[in-house]
């Protein structure tokens, strides 16, 4: 009777102990930046035609304290209307930044197009690289994201691809 209760305590103690194991810690890397190139036509509405060729994507504004914090909730982008440009690639040499907008780009303006009021839109391209910029009023044209070699905003278009992209706005907001 000994054997068989020392057994079942051993058992007991065996099984107590897987429970109060620490869960081991999952790696996660946070992303920064995501492009996503698209083979085919992406749905964006009745109101924007699909090109075979060039960028889609959307222009989102964010503004306030975004500080992460336990006990407020992250405030989500809000789409906006706005016209956005597009140059030929554009680095910080060939541009006026004044004021946290630049003022003259000496590059050449391939096109610009109005996005939707979900802030939505799609424009046929060649293949290359180019330079994306929004028009904010009367202050200027405004980009936020560059790479190592100095280019405002590059995004390239490569062929029968559409490269999507999120443009946000975020000249008002604290991180």
């Amino acid at each position: 009777m000994k054997i068989k209760s020392l057994i079942i305590l051993y058992l007991c103690f065996v099984a107590s102990l897987s429970f109060c194991q620490k869960p081991k810690k999952k790696v996660c890397r946070k992303v920064k930046k995501v492009k996503i190139i698209a083979s085919k036509s992406i749905e964006f509405g009745a109101s924007i035609e699909t090109p075979n060729q060039g960028i889609c994507g959307s222009i989102v504004w964010k503004s306030g304290n975004l500080m992460p914090s336990p006990d407020r909730k992250p405030l989500k982008a809000k789409p906006v209307q706005r016209e956005l440009f597009v140059y030929d690639l554009t680095s910080t040499e060939q541009a006026t930044l004044q004021d946290g907008f630049y003022k003259a780009i000496v590059t050449r303006l391939v096109k610009s197009i109005k996005s939707d009021s979900e802030g939505k839109f799609c424009l046929e391209l060649p293949e290359g690289r180019y330079s994306l910029f929004i028009k904010e009023g009367n202050k200027g044209l405004y980009a936020n994201q560059f790479d190592g070699d100095g280019n405002i905003f590059p995004v390239k278009v490569g062929k029968d691809k559409l490269s999507i992209i999120v443009f946000t706005i975020d000249y008002q907001a604290v991180y």
